[in-house]
């Protein structure tokens, strides 16, 4: 499995570009940084896009992805999420009025994008992948994933706050090569963390402890760019080997 960090950031500016984790070039983690990264020729290469939620730094980029690969596929581009994700998607952003709804252009049977319903705890596939979402603890509601091949599995936190029953699952996988945890705010500020569902580095600690082993990888994302120097800093100091994640980095499993 190839992850390749198309941004990892919890908000935007001209260095930091929101999180998206493309696997194996054709399936996204999240959409915060597609078209801001990727050449066109290789975002008409995508087949999935799996959302965790809402919030427009996981979806801001759908609507240009559908704008540039029309016209370019002979599929559509399956969106995975909840129910309530994808009707939030449906009602307030591709609803012809914020912006159009390419699961209808040019018509119904032959769409830009597709929706595909997710049920949290039940496994699906997306190509040769296997997934399953798993719900966690943000203001609205969320899932992680974990993805699995052959040889490998990952998982993904998504926007979350102290959190179960992904690191009770995330325990059972048998080849758990990396975590990719969220570290939005510094430990100074954990009182608005937990307010908003989020996690400092000390709080991340506490939570991949709670899946019972540490033969993986550690993986520090969705770091508010105001904060990017303490909280590297901070993770560093952890006492865990945790790793701060950077755009455009490159990891095999």
């Amino acid at each position: 499995m190839l992850i390749q960090v198309l941004g990892c950031y919890g908000g935007e500016s001209p260095q930091c570009r929101p999180v998206s984790l493309l696997i194996n070039g054709t399936v996204l983690l999240d959409a915060g940084a597609i078209t801001s990264a990727l050449p066109l020729k290789d975002q008409a290469k995508l087949n999935a896009i799996l959302i965790s939620h809402t919030h427009l730094d996981h979806i801001q980029d759908i609507g240009f992805l559908a704008d540039n690969i029309f016209g370019k596929r002979d599929q559509p581009v399956r969106i995975y999420g909840t129910r309530t994700s994808l009707r939030y998607l449906k009602d307030h952003v591709l609803n012809n009025h914020i912006w159009p709804d390419f699961t209808a252009i040019p018509n119904a049977r032959s769409p830009v994008l597709a929706y595909q319903e997710i049920q949290p705890g039940k496994e699906f596939k997306v190509e040769d992948l296997t997934v399953k979402a798993v719900k966690v603890d943000h203001i609205v509601p969320t899932v992680g994933y974990l993805v699995s091949d052959a040889s490998s599995s990952l998982v993904y936190s998504a926007d979350t706050g102290p959190t179960k029953n992904l690191w009770k699952e995330a325990g059972k996988l048998k080849n758990l090569k990396a975590v990719f945890v969220e570290a939005s705010f510094p430990n100074e500020l954990r009182r608005l963390a937990q307010m908003t569902g989020h996690l400092t580095p000390e709080l991340l600690v506490k939570e991949i402890h709670k899946i019972g082993k540490n033969n993986f990888a550690t993986y520090a994302l969705h770091m508010k760019p105001a904060f990017l120097e303490v909280l590297a800093q901070e993770c560093k100091s952890q006492g865990e080997k945790i790793h701060v994640l950077k755009q455009g980095e490159r990891i095999r499993l």
